[in-house]
């Protein structure tokens, strides 16, 4: 018996979203961010390094269901909008694995970190956010320009949907200039701001795409 596209897309982005909200519940609310200072970020992988690798083994399995999710989706879109949107994920998807294998490298050997080293790597790690922006952006500008297209059935609310979220995303660049609190890399604005209106969008993708994916199969 053959599983439906619609219910694969579904299943799939439910997976997804538990893994990657399941390597956040990991880390706990201790981990360490941009104002940690190397002597913090060494004590805290010291002692939570098992969490770190459990956030990076998610980060794989995260990624996969967005190459997955890219796969499907992008199939539904006319051309180059489908290969921008795929790029866009797959840079998604890259941008997630470099980070957590960073954190986890820095788990694997915490009773011999130097305080400066620790720090400097935890600074790269942390440019994850600002950075990612290019990816999203790439994802939204996909269905915002199709959604302009008469000849595309996108829903009005899609294309709104998608020109807040690529607004954000676009200001949330900004955070490669801060050093500390809302505006900090990998800090409030991108990790919750961020994703919170990019859950949303997924979501409304996702509805989007589910009365149309068994159509084009």
């Amino acid at each position: 018996m053959s599983i439906k596209p619609s219910k694969i897309l579904l299943i799939n982005i439910l997976i997804t979203g538990a893994f990657y909200v399941a390597g956040f519940v990991a880390l706990g609310s201790s981990y360490p961010t941009i104002d940690s200072s190397g002597e913090q970020i060494v004590h805290w992988f010291l002692n939570n390094g098992s969490n770190a690798r459990f956030y990076a083994w998610t980060a794989a399995f995260f990624s996969l269901g967005l190459a997955i999710f890219g796969g499907q989706v992008s199939a539904l879109l006319p051309k180059p909008s489908r290969y921008i949107f795929l790029a866009g994920v797959l840079g998604f998807a890259i941008t997630a694995q470099v980070q957590a294998w960073l954190w986890a490298g820095l788990a694997l050997h915490p009773e011999g970190l130097e305080p400066a080293v620790a720090r400097t790597l935890f600074d790269i790690s942390s440019y994850w956010g600002p950075l990612v922006n290019g990816s999203t952006t790439a994802m939204a500008v996909a269905f915002l320009v199709v959604g302009f297209d008469k000849n595309v059935e996108i829903p009005r609310w899609l294309t709104w949907l998608s020109i807040i979220f690529f607004v954000e995303q676009a200001i949330e660049t900004i955070t490669v200039f801060g050093h500390k609190g809302f505006i900090a890399p990998g800090g409030t604005m991108n990790v919750y701001l961020g994703g919170l209106i990019g859950f949303l969008w997924i979501a409304g993708v996702v509805r989007w795409a589910i009365p149309r994916i068994n159509q084009s199969s």
